[in-house]
């Protein structure tokens, strides 16, 4: 499902990183309207809980859904401490309507579903005088460090790119973000199991011993392993599609996306050439 839809597939993928506790919600809904019994350690505990649970990732709805529970909550409390709790519980992490939250990093769009074709008319001199600043932002909201490091942090599913700069293109790396599937190199290809139910499944494989395949099937949780018994499988490829998502650019606009792909070129470095004023 993460990559039959890079727009969807991508929220899937986020919200299995980081999924919000059922239970905890639960308990934390039902006490929202609870007006007694109430200790000031008690409370303290259970509006820090909110601040956590933003940082989970639900459906659309979920940061609104939290925040109606935390407003309900705060309505019972003495009207001396309402603004304490509201801080304590992350209200001054939420956008004014409460269903979202206030990211500096979010690209502010407007968005375009870029094709490669376009990319002559974005890129039309080399690039100078970007803002490094957001383009390290751009490269954290499009996930990029989630899955590729860069000068020494970040993830191992994908190739580094702190020397992307040195050995592509402006060209080479809009390419290979538009259309990541074009060229897939074997170290970082998922493979595609068929199985003997008819059923497949594309993953990496992490490990195998003589009984199982060890696969990992999404790059924002790699460490989440499914065991896939060897006797079952009646064939394995390479899989044509690559684990990395198209569309990750699509929210930037066209400034952005100048910095994102500075940022990449410069391997990070504040201090390379494309940063500079002149």
């Amino acid at each position: 499902m993460i990559l039959r839809n890079p727009q969807y597939g991508l929220d899937i993928a986020k919200m299995l990183e980081k999924m919000p506790a059922p239970q905890q919600t639960y308990l934390a809904i039902m006490l929202a309207k609870a007006k007694i019994g109430w200790t000031p350690a008690l409370r303290e505990q259970y509006f820090a809980w909110y601040q956590k649970a933003f940082a989970y990732r639900g459906g659309n709805s979920y940061v609104g859904f939290i925040d109606k529970a935390r407003k309900m909550a705060l309505a019972n409390v003495p009207a001396n401490k309402k603004s304490e709790y509201d801080k304590l519980s992350g209200g001054d992490l939420l956008t004014e309507s409460g269903n979202d939250l206030t990211q500096e990093d979010y690209p502010k769009g407007p968005g375009k579903n870029y094709k490669l074709a376009d990319m002559d008319t974005i890129f039309t001199a080399e690039l100078s005088q970007r803002n490094f600043k957001r383009g390290k932002a751009m490269y954290v909201a499009t996930t990029c460090a989630r899955c590729h490091a860069m000068k020494g942090e970040g993830g191992n599913i994908g190739p580094d790119l702190s020397q992307i700069g040195t050995r592509f293109s402006t060209k080479d790396i809009l390419e290979a973000i538009i259309d990541p599937s074009k060229t897939i190199s074997d170290q970082y290809a998922a493979t595609q199991f068929q199985l003997k139910n008819g059923e497949s499944l594309v993953g990496k494989i992490a490990n195998q011993d003589d009984d199982f395949y060890y696969v990992s099937q999404n790059p924002y949780t790699p460490d989440f392993l499914v065991k896939v018994a060897k006797k079952n499988v009646v064939s394995k490829n390479y899989s044509t599609v690559s684990s990395m998502l198209p569309g990750l650019i699509n929210p930037l606009n066209k400034e952005e996306l100048k910095d994102l792909v500075a940022y990449l070129k410069a391997g990070g470095d504040e201090g390379h050439k494309v940063f500079k004023v002149e």
